[in-house]
């Protein structure tokens, strides 16, 4: 539960400044993307958050994936995985 609370302290500083940011860029939307691990982007080798500006459709970050329709069964059984290893 710590861990917890450290994020929601660290995300209570970051908003603020995020929103500040987005308005000073005429951009309502943004996102906020945190790395962890090579594979995942993370050059930098401490926690760091990037803020990035979403004007429009078309400007900022693009997310992207297929989607597709999960099977149940799996899906109920990687939770099983997942809580028993938590």
């Amino acid at each position: 539960m710590a861990a917890a609370c450290i994020f929601c302290k660290i995300i209570k500083e970051i908003l603020p400044v995020a929103k500040k940011i987005a308005q000073a860029v005429n951009a309502s939307d943004y996102n906020i993307l945190q790395n962890n691990g090579r594979i995942a982007h993370q050059v930098v080798d401490h926690v760091h958050f990037h803020m990035i500006p979403k004007p429009s459709e078309k400007e900022g970050l693009g997310i992207s994936w297929p989607q597709q329709q999960g099977n149940q069964d799996k899906l109920k059984k990687l939770r099983e995985e997942i809580l028993a290893k938590m």
